[in-house]
């Protein structure tokens, strides 16, 4: 039985066109997945952050 935990966030990035925009910087909603074993869930943080400030390696 593989009961391997990850946990990762990212952001959802949509097409160009449907950004949602704060002045020019473009804003995007931070997304959470659970995966333990072949099991995924997914969840919205409700906490959106500017592209440019985040750190893709760091999540």
């Amino acid at each position: 039985m593989n009961t391997d935990l990850k946990v990762s966030f990212y952001l959802k990035r949509e097409r160009k066109s449907a950004k949602s925009v704060a002045g020019e910087k473009a804003v995007y909603p931070i997304v959470g997945k659970i995966i333990i074993g072949k099991t995924v869930a997914q969840f919205s943080s409700k906490l959106k952050v500017e592209e440019r400030l985040w750190d893709i390696k760091s999540g």
